[in-house]
């Protein structure tokens, strides 16, 4: 019954959403979710990631997919004109196909597995749409969710829709999760306990712990900031983020005058919102400087650009962490700065991110704040002490290295139960 609900739903709404895509400038490109036409490749690997994140986390099990099976195509689908553009840039030199992900409209579910006919299809996490796992079941298609955890965000929601989500989860051939936690999560919501295997964190995995030293050099000419300089990475700012970093600069400045102060949005096309907090001479576009802007004497860098924040991390001294500081977003990846030994710092608002940030804290390989206020006094006390942002950092890619190790034993259950 709900599921003859939730496809009138579809149904009524589908004409609707269509004219709003076909006029949108920002959302145009999703129309094709509608009918999507598969890349030219038959019988693959079906991986589904949501968007930027996921795409960025399974890096290495593509590559070690690819590695033992160079037979088996591998096709990419995403949900988000993001995570298709990340896709794109990511993958470019790898031998996979990239596509939109249909939308979960029956019609557009049974047309894409028809044209596909995937030996298995792989989730992210937690990518649970009742039309694609239902009829990828019904083609008796294996679906594995890989990574898959369940967070404190979403727990009331899946729990007030305990039934709907108990038959989906009965159509999963396996659960690999991250933590017990997660495990236990998966199966009082209705997953076989049979199916559901804690294999860790590909998340780590796919954590770069080493940066060429000529990328950070080229990195650092370019900008013109000294190999000796204190340098404050604030990644993927979000919402209110502008706030926290005008108020370190305001209170940091000064004090050091070798200090600079880089300051990478988590969507580059909010970059007006933080330009309107700083003096525009007193800041520098990663964008022009690209395009042969010099630096003449501005501490601030706006990365305006994307898939380059590792290499502003790994020269950085201390990286705050955004989305952290305010409630709704719950936090970004504390372990890209950590990978590279740079130590990280974060609010309250974690949820997204939690078992990897209380491994950091467990380890004193990060450091959490209550509240904004606190950062100028902790950043200060870093900055003025070296060997302790070092030993910091020290530990964080310690704690990194100690964690890998999840791809592959994701890989070894995708093999045992892939569909030849």
């Amino acid at each position: 019954m709900w599921l003859c609900l939730y496809n009138c739903l579809w149904r009524i709404l589908t004409p609707f959403a269509k004219i709003y895509l076909q006029y949108s400038k920002k959302y145009f490109l999703l129309k094709e979710r509608f009918s999507p036409l598969p890349p030219d490749v038959k019988n693959p690997l079906w991986i589904h990631a949501c968007s930027v994140g996921e795409v960025n986390q399974i890096s290495p099990i593509i590559e070690k997919w690819i590695d033992r099976h160079p037979d088996i195509p591998v096709l990419l689908t995403v949900n988000t004109i993001s995570g298709y553009h990340q896709a794109e840039k990511k993958y470019k030199n790898f031998p996979i196909s990239i596509s939109w992900c249909p939308f979960d409209h029956p019609k557009s579910v049974k047309l894409f597995l028809k044209q596909l006919a995937p030996l298995m299809l792989v989730l992210v996490e937690t990518e649970l749409w009742p039309n694609l796992i239902l009829r990828t079941s019904k083609n008796s298609i294996p679906i594995v969710i890989i990574n898959g955890r369940i967070s404190d965000r979403f727990l009331h929601s899946y729990r007030r829709w305990e039934k709907i989500y108990r038959e989906l989860l009965n159509c999963l051939s396996i659960v690999l999760v991250q933590t017990e936690e997660y495990a236990q999560r998966f199966i009082d919501l209705g997953a076989n306990i049979e199916k559901v295997h804690v294999v860790g964190n590909i998340k780590y995995d796919a954590i770069a712990t080493e940066v060429d030293f000529k990328m950070r050099s080229r990195l650092r000419i370019s900008l013109d900031i000294p190999s000796d300089a204190r340098v404050i990475v604030f990644g993927s700012l979000r919402e209110g983020d502008e706030k926290v970093a005008k108020k370190i600069w305001d209170e940091l400045n000064k004090k050091y005058s070798d200090l600079w102060l880089i300051l990478a949005p988590r969507h580059p096309d909010k970059k007006d919102i933080i330009q309107s907090q700083f003096n525009s001479k007193d800041i520098l576009l990663r964008s022009e400087n690209l395009n042969g802007k010099k630096n003449q004497g501005e501490r601030i860098i706006l990365v305006d650009t994307l898939g380059e924040l590792i290499y502003f991390y790994s020269i950085g001294t201390v990286a705050i962490i955004g989305g952290s500081w305010f409630p709704g977003v719950d936090g970004h990846n504390p372990l890209e700065p950590a990978g590279v030994g740079v130590v990280p710092i974060f609010g309250p608002y974690m949820r997204n991110f939690q078992e990897p940030a209380e491994k950091l804290l467990k380890g004193n390989g990060a450091i959490q704040l209550n509240n904004y206020d606190e950062l100028p006094s902790v950043l200060e006390k870093l900055l003025s002490s070296p060997y302790e942002s070092i030993n910091y950092g020290t530990r964080a890619r310690k704690i990194v290295l100690q964690n890998q190790g999840a791809v592959l034993k994701t890989i070894e259950f995708l093999e045992k139960n892939i569909s030849k």
